[in-house]
């Protein structure tokens, strides 16, 4: 059987018999396979097996279905090639029906795809390329360790049997509506989330998305790092860093001592008085009302003891710290009632400049109390040092310096900070005082960093010419979600 017009094309083209045996091979088919007509072809494809030749059979020549399909070839015995075989039915000239078969050399682009492959499976990262109908077609060695699924139970299913709630029955939303508008919540940002393993655990992970683009083709790869142990590893340290405030709070409690003794000494010389007085009123007999009074009296100075220990109590205990919406201002008016009576046993003077209608914040109040109280005992140890020569008023401010950031400050009279103390200032176990511990400011710079905020200060001096440092920290406005 001649067919010349194959016999010129530059792709390898055959027929064969329902046998495997060729009946015809053009002159390109003769130059890379080598093998010639009369010869079976199978035996050049080690992976293609008689049953699957038998469906490709019944595929093109019954069901009249033309068939695509990727094979490994060896024409020589130490040769590789890989090859995309399209096959179709034809009618030999004696009427028998035929194979017909093209062969186009893949064997750079699979070696290329091979390559891609392994060094997808070296990432130490797990790696999972999906296809815009959200169907996983990559999914790489550190996917297979993290997820504990084969590469094989994961491919061609859709990617969201990887995901937890609610992002599993959301995801196919999110993949149509950027194919749809563009507007990606993800591409090309990541964010944490949660992801559920072969055996049902529910593991926290960071997703980085971005999307590839070839032949027409959209595709989107997600790098994912475990996020397990960094989350322990933050627990832990969020622990720590609760305890080791709980010591900074004792220790200022400690140190507060004299004027906490002074604080509640008053009620309860009052309360002694009244009570005597009492006494004396009810062994004469007389007065009633009188002894009406001095009970009232009493009550009052009873419940202004109660509630100057109620204070020292929730300021000290130890406690998991519990953020709540707070207006700042109403942080810093109940502050004062503790930090009042140390400036009083320093014949210091507090004056508040709290600017009106700031936005609220989300905090833990008792830590953020704990770094503002710092911050005015440091003030007054600052100007003690030098003999309040500069004055003894120490100004508490709040102020909005945007929509977003609430600024609290607390400006002295002292001596300002040394430039040899700038670099050690919130080093740990670093001070100046001489019964300090030095992890004060050191401690109130972690729990403002643990709110996302900052804390720092600036001497009077570079400022307005005035005696002095500032000290201030400021806190990030709670965004409604």
């Amino acid at each position: 059987m001649e067919l010349p017009s194959l016999d010129r094309l530059p792709v390898p083209i055959f027929m064969s018999d329902a046998n495997g045996v060729l009946s015809f091979t053009n002159d390109s088919w003769l130059e890379q396979m080598g093998l010639p007509a009369g010869k079976p072809w199978l035996p050049m494809f080690p992976e293609l097996t008689e049953d699957e030749f038998t469906r490709l059979w019944r595929l093109c020549m019954v069901e009249n279905q033309p068939q695509r399909i990727s094979h490994q070839a060896t024409p020589q015995p130490d040769q590789v090639q890989w090859f995309e075989l399209v096959l179709q039915s034809v009618v030999h000239d004696q009427g028998e029906p035929q194979m017909l078969g093209a062969l186009i050399d893949v064997t750079d682009s699979t070696l290329n795809a091979a390559e891609n492959h392994a060094i997808l499976d070296t990432a130490v990262d797990a790696i999972i390329i999906i296809n815009d109908t959200g169907e996983v077609e990559n999914f790489n060695q550190a996917a297979s360790r993290m997820f504990r699924y084969s590469a094989d139970e994961v491919i061609g299913r859709n990617v969201n049997m990887l995901m937890g709630e609610p992002h599993r029955s959301q995801h196919d939303d999110y993949v149509r509506r950027y194919l749809e508008t563009g507007e990606g919540r993800i591409i090309d940002i990541g964010r944490e989330l949660s992801a559920i393993d072969a055996e049902g655990r529910e593991f926290p992970i960071y997703l980085a998305v971005s999307e590839i683009r070839l032949s027409g083709r959209r595709r989107f790869t997600g790098i994912i790092r475990d996020l397990t142990e960094q989350q322990a590893s933050r627990q832990a340290l969020a622990e720590q860093r609760e305890k080791l405030a709980h010591v900074g709070r004792l220790s200022t409690m400690g140190e507060m001592t004299a004027s906490i003794a002074h604080e509640i000494n008053q009620p309860l010389t009052a309360i002694s008085m009244y009570a005597q007085a009492g006494l004396k009123l009810l062994e004469r007999g007389d007065g009633e009302q009188k002894l009406k009074d001095a009970l009232e009296k009493l009550n009052i100075q009873a419940l202004r003891a109660g509630a100057v220990i109620e204070r020292i109590q929730r300021f000290a205990k130890s406690q998991e710290g519990v953020r709540e919406l707070l207006e700042p201002n109403t942080l810093l008016l109940d502050l004062l009632k503790l930090a009042e009576s140390d400036a009083r046993l320093h014949a210091m003077e507090l004056v508040l400049d709290l600017a009106d209608e700031l936005p609220l914040l989300y905090v833990d109040p008792i830590q953020i109390q704990q770094v503002a109280l710092n911050l005015i005992r440091n003030a007054i140890d600052a100007m003690n040092e030098i003999g309040c020569r500069h004055g003894r008023r120490i100004v508490i401010s709040s102020r909005a310096l945007t929509p977003d950031l609430v600024e609290i400050a607390v400006r002295d009279q002292g001596p300002g900070v040394a430039e040899d103390q700038v670099d050690l200032l919130f080093t740990p176990f670093h001070t100046t005082k001489r019964d300090g511990m030095g992890m004060g400011l050191s401690i109130c710079r972690s729990i403002i960093s643990e709110h996302g905020g900052v804390l720092s200060y600036s001497n009077n001096a570079s400022e307005d010419g005035g005696p002095g440092a500032t000290f201030y920290f400021r806190l990030p406005v709670h965004a409604d979600e």
